[in-house]
C-alpha cells in the first residue's frame, strides 16, 4: 500500500491528550466521557490536506509515509506542538480596553490576539496571551481511516474542517461550486475564511476557478439566486458579482463597480 505524502487529503480521527487528560478529540463519546464535549460541534473524523498545515507540526510529519488503516500514537514536543512558553506574552492590560469587566479565567481578544485573563490587579488585568497548551507535552492516539480522491468530497471535507457544518459541492470539468445558503453566508467563519479555503481548493484540487453560489429554497425547490455568485480564479483574482462587481487581483489593486460609483 502507498505511503502518505504532501498533498495528499485524507480523513483522520484522534484523541489529543496532555498526560492522561484529553483536551481535543474527534469521538464524541470521548469528549462527553472526558468533559471536554462542547455544544455546536460537529464531531467525527475530519478532513486534512497533508502539507497544509491543517494540524500541528509534530501530528502532521507523523502522519507522512503511514498507510491508510494505521492506527498510532505519537508523542509531540511544545516545539512541534503549542510551542515554547513565553514569559513576555503576559501583559498587564488596563481594564477600560475590556468591553466588560474581566475576571480571572475568561477569555478575550485583544489587539488581534486572543488571551486568558490570568487575574486582575486594581484597574489593570494580567493577561496570558500564550496558547494553552504551550510548553506541554501532547500527545494524539489517531487512525487514518482513508484516502479522499473524490473533488466533490474534498471540497466537501475542507469546508467542513474550517466552517464546522456541511455544505454541497460539486467540480464540473476544472471549475468548483460550492452552494451556501443565506444563514452561512453571515456566519463569522464563512467571513473569515472564505477566501482560504478556496486558495486552497484551487492549490489541491487541480481546479481553475471555485465559484461561490448563494441557494435559495421555494416550496421545497432549491433556486439560484443570480444576485449571489462570487468567483474565485486561479493566480489570485476574485470576483463577486452582487448589485455590481468587485475584483481583487494580484499585486494588491481592487476595483469595486456598482451602485454605489
Amino acid at each position: 500500500m502507498d505511503e502518505l505524502k504532501d498533498g495528499d487529503i485524507i480523513e483522520v480521527s484522534y484523541t489529543g491528550k496532555v498526560g492522561e487528560e484529553v483536551f481535543d478529540t474527534t469521538d464524541e463519546d470521548v469528549a462527553k466521557e472526558e468533559d471536554v464535549y462542547k455544544e455546536g460541534v460537529v464531531y467525527g473524523p475530519i478532513t486534512v490536506v497533508l502539507g497544509a498545515e491543517h494540524l500541528i507540526k509534530g501530528f502532521e510529519e507523523d502522519l507522512l509515509e503511514k498507510e491508510i488503516g494505521s492506527e498510532e500514537k505519537v508523542e509531540i514536543t511544545p516545539e512541534k506542538g503549542f510551542g515554547t512558553y513565553n514569559g513576555d506574552l503576559k501583559v498587564l492590560t488596563p481594564v477600560s480596553k475590556f468591553k466588560e469587566r474581566p475576571v480571572p479565567g475568561m477569555q478575550v481578544m485583544l489587539d488581534g490576539r486572543v488571551g486568558i485573563v490570568e487575574k486582575v490587579i486594581g484597574r489593570r488585568a494580567m493577561v496570558d496571551f500564550n496558547p494553552p497548551l504551550a510548553g506541554k507535552t501532547i500527545s494524539y492516539e489517531y487512525k487514518i481511516l482513508r484516502k479522499i480522491t473524490d473533488p466533490s468530497e474534498q471540497i466537501k471535507g475542507l469546508i467542513k474542517l474550517y466552517m464546522n457544518k456541511e455544505m454541497d459541492a460539486e467540480v464540473v470539468d476544472d471549475k468548483a461550486f460550492v452552494y451556501i445558503n443565506y444563514e452561512s453566508s453571515l456566519d463569522q467563519k464563512w467571513i473569515l475564511f472564505r477566501k482560504k479555503m478556496a486558495e486552497e481548493i484551487l492549490k489541491y484540487l487541480g481546479v481553475e476557478e471555485v465559484s461561490y453560489i448563494e441557494k435559495y429554497s421555494k416550496e421545497g425547490k432549491e433556486e439560484i439566486e443570480e444576485g449571489g455568485k462570487e468567483e474565485i480564479e486561479e493566480g489570485g483574482k476574485e470576483e463577486i458579482e452582487e448589485g455590481g462587481k468587485e475584483e481583487i487581483e494580484e499585486g494588491g489593486k481592487e476595483e469595486i463597480e456598482g451602485a454605489e460609483k
